[in-house]
């Protein structure tokens, strides 16, 4: 357990179809948004939960947390950094889930002009979770003021949430929501130790023996739960690294301990001896390529020092030294296959970390480096992804994370480029994973979903990204920023409709914020191109007249009622009938096999043609046309007769 986790991505491939054009093409976008065993990024997400269950231990304050969501639906969580909120958040909201449905984050609204909290995206009987636990002084103001009509909003729609406090400003919440608040303790530090060391295979004889003194000492720091999680996991790679898990606990603990504290002081003696530039551009190649093939990290120490305009060797090549004999003198060694590691455990971290932090003036020069090392034909996609992974880590702080976003610019100016495609998705996700960056990187591509000179590698990424990582968490975010891509679609390019349309089809949730959208853009008469399509689109009554669970059909909604007689309204003034005369037809289709929705359904569609005399006849003479097919429903009235009542009423209606 820790204060937050984090899913981890892999590549496979895997096949996606995103509507017209080379499917080769579009496929390779998704390839790195699946794990090893070909599963979806939704689905691969699902299994970390089920991992973070597993490994969680209920910390203080647990029970009654989950006892204050039970009966008032919101509970507010409080406690200090490290003590494991988030994953306490998602637990409380794990347990609650139904199916495959997992919790969803509460929405920030992107528009500043609006309330900050997004109530549209309190669905019935959605999971929440809103974590204001690193927020700005000024964003927590703004959710502070909003709370309160946020829980009555859940309460109104039978949801649950969730919210993570900032836990410098607890003891400001007003009154009225103290109730709601629990503080969660620290659960017992040892307890979160053997479980994580447990479930990593370390036999159980092992971990009852009484605690090896650097294990003591480390506990008794009271570290944060994600640092007891990676000494775990240092413990089991210490393990792993001797032959056939020789030697003992109290050395495997001993070695995870030296590693968890940075190795600086290794770090920098090494550097010390290497005097040499080009030792030292090795060293750190391979700090950055740890794992790759030895002729791949060697001529990417030579590409690092011509990038950063270092002198050249004179010698003549064969005065040069080994290569092995270089490898050894940086602390490495190349196995079976000739890949490079470290023989120290964690010391490539170290290296990365001090070369990033310590030596300002190369940031630059390594951000420049990355960026044409990815394109190498040398490198293999597991390589590639590795380096993307390990330069984002060392920039997700927020005085470096905007040196990513001229990387993806760059990765993606070439459609034909696979691997820069397929390192701008690396990237990406990485930053949107982050739980103190992600929200930088959702605004980073909304500000891109609002421009028209986008390259076409960049939109496949930025929709691929959409639909499979924001979409598990985030998907009202997502469906915002896949609907202003759709609007600036170019002529003959679907894709962002088609993305959009497939994801909003699949959850009444997000179906409903799409009406919400269209329809504010609809009653300000400032539609754009794309809209009335959408609407098209999405209006199918199947849809609207479906139920899901405990929810009503979204067309018993009045409100939706409304929304779809604007829609209807704004579709028979801006499409020709040969455009919206199929969605019509589908609508007479529905209401003439009768049953409860029968009505809503004539009304909506009626009321929004009633201004239009040519609408109503070409609507009366379709029902007309369909009469012939449909079986006779339970009614003495004729079909056609109940729409020609319904437009009489209708147009006297309008007249008065």
């Amino acid at each position: 357990m820790s204060d937050w986790f984090q899913h981890s991505v892999y590549s496979r491939h895997t096949q996606m179809n995103m509507g017209p054009g080379d499917q080769h093409v579009n496929n390779y976008y998704f390839e790195t948004l699946a794990d090893r065993g070909g599963q979806s990024f939704r689905s691969f997400a699902a299994d970390h939960l089920l991992w973070l269950r597993r490994n969680f231990v209920p910390p203080p304050g647990f029970g009654k947390a989950r006892e204050i969501l039970a009966s008032q639906r919101t509970v507010l969580l409080g406690g200090e950094p490290g003590s494991g909120r988030v994953a306490a958040a998602q637990m409380l909201l794990h347990e609650l889930r139904t199916g495959e449905d997992t919790f969803r984050e509460l929405p920030l609204n992107d528009d500043e002009s609006r309330p900050l909290l997004a109530l549209d995206g309190i669905a019935d009987d959605s999971l929440l979770l809103l974590d204001l636990s690193e927020v700005e002084e000024k964003v927590w103001v703004r959710a502070h003021e909003e709370l309160h009509s946020v829980r009555a909003e859940v309460y109104r729609h039978l949801a649950r949430l969730v919210i993570v406090l900032p836990c410098e400003r607890t003891a400001r919440l007003v009154p009225a929501l103290v109730p709601y608040r629990v503080v969660i303790g620290r659960p017992q530090e040892s307890a979160v130790l053997r479980r994580y060391l447990r479930l990593n295979g370390l036999a159980h004889e092992l971990i009852k023996q009484p605690a090896p003194a650097v294990v003591t000492a480390f506990l008794g720091r009271r570290p944060p739960m994600e640092d007891i999680a990676r000494f775990a996991s240092l413990i089991v790679g210490a393990r792993a690294a001797k032959a056939g898990g020789t030697g003992d606990y109290a050395a495997w603990c001993q070695e995870a301990y030296t590693a968890l504290g940075g190795r600086e002081t290794e770090v920098v003696d090494s550097l010390r001896k290497l005097q040499d530039g080009s030792l030292r551009a090795l060293l750190l190649a391979t700090a950055m390529l740890h794992g790759a093939h030895a002729d791949a990290v060697h001529n990417a120490a030579v590409s690092l020092l011509a990038t950063l305009r270092h002198p050249e060797e004179d010698l003549p090549v064969l005065q040069h030294t080994g290569l092995i004999e270089r490898l050894r003198e940086i602390g490495a060694e190349p196995d079976g296959k000739g890949c490079v590691r470290f023989k120290v455990l964690e010391f490539d971290r170290a290296v990365r970390t001090y070369s990033w932090t310590q030596l300002p003036e190369l940031r630059a020069g390594l951000s420049e480096w990355v960026g044409t090392t990815v394109m190498s034909t040398e490198l293999t996609d597991a390589d590639r992804d590795e380096l993307v992974k390990r330069f984002t880590e060392l920039c997700l702080q927020d005085r470096y994370r905007q040196m990513l976003v001229p990387l993806v610019l760059t990765w993606t100016e070439n459609e034909a480029k696979r691997a820069g495609t397929r390192a701008a998705v690396q990237l990406l996700t990485k930053g949107l994973q982050d739980q103190r960056q992600g929200w930088f990187f959702r605004r980073q591509i909304y500000e891109w979903s609002l421009r028209t000179n986008l390259s076409a590698a960049l939109t496949q990424v930025v929709i691929s990204l959409c639909t499979e990582v924001m979409a598990v968490h985030h998907p009202h975010e997502a469906v915002v920023r896949l609907h202003h891509m759709a609007r600036r679609e170019g002529q003959g390019t679907t894709c962002a409709h088609d993305a959009l349309t497939r994801l909003v089809r699949t959850d009444r949730r997000l179906l409903r914020l799409m009406f919400d959208r269209l329809d504010y853009q609809f009653s300000g008469n400032n539609t754009y191109e794309a809209d009335p399509d959408l609407f098209l689109e999405l209006a199918d009554p199947d849809l609207l007249t479906a139920t899901e669970g405990r929810s009503r059909s979204l067309i018993t909604h009045e409100a939706v009622r409304k929304q779809m007689t604007n829609g209807w309204d704004m579709v028979f003034g801006r499409r020709s009938e040969g455009v919206w005369s199929p969605a019509a037809r589908r609508w007479l289709l529905a209401a003439g096999r009768g049953g409860p929705y029968q009505g809503a359904l004539l009304d909506v569609l009626i009321n929004g043609g009633v201004c239009r005399p040519k609408v109503m006849g070409r609507l009366y003479v379709m029902a007309c046309e369909l009469e012939r097919s449909l079986t006779r429903p339970d009614s003495d009235v004729r079909f056609r007769d109940r729409v020609l009542q319904k437009i009489d009423i209708a147009q006297s209606t309008r007249v008065v």
